[in-house]
């Protein structure tokens, strides 16, 4: 097992953190009555579809999330493979929402703070992930860079094609 340094560890926890609270959205968003994604009416189970593709995306960037964070915290390659493009994929998601939110307000305002402190300390890890001494230590090729950069372009697309 090769010794992690900080750096690591703190993009493995990071990805962790991301999906657990990610999860725990997901299951406030179930508990909540204000959605009815699936529903029994006249005795037949009924799904909204748009709801249904919504949910598997989420699900599946919150499996994809879980388990990047303990491989990552564990040295394995595939934690490399999976949590980059999260990292990727979050820190997009949350710089769209922040420009968004510049254009709607045209100014910089105090809530806005979060998402940039969110996009800083996402962006660290990306960094950390990158540096010489971590590819090094996941055994990271340009193929295999390469594959994780293809694996981001269709996280990104998938979340597109499920909206």
């Amino acid at each position: 097992m090769v010794k992690l340094s900080w750096r690591e560890k703190y993009a493995g926890i990071l990805v962790l953190l991301i999906s657990i609270i990610y999860l725990l959205l997901q299951l406030a968003s179930l508990s909540g009555q204000r959605s009815g994604p699936y529903s029994i009416q006249n005795g037949t189970f009924v799904i909204n579809k748009n709801e249904f593709y919504s949910d598997l995306k989420t699900y599946s960037i919150i499996i994809a999330g879980i388990v990047a964070g303990w491989c990552l915290l564990a040295g394995k390659r595939l934690g490399f493979v999976l949590g980059l493009p999260i990292l990727l994929f979050i820190t997009a998601v949350i710089g769209t929402i922040t420009v968004e939110q510049l254009l709607i307000t045209k100014k910089f305002n105090k809530g806005m703070i979060g998402l940039v402190v969110g996009i800083f300390l996402l962006f660290l890890a990306i960094l950390f992930l990158l540096l010489p001494s971590a590819r090094q230590k996941y055994r990271v090729s340009k193929g295999v860079l390469i594959l994780t950069l293809l694996l981001f372009v269709g996280l990104g697309g998938a979340y597109m094609f499920l909206q």
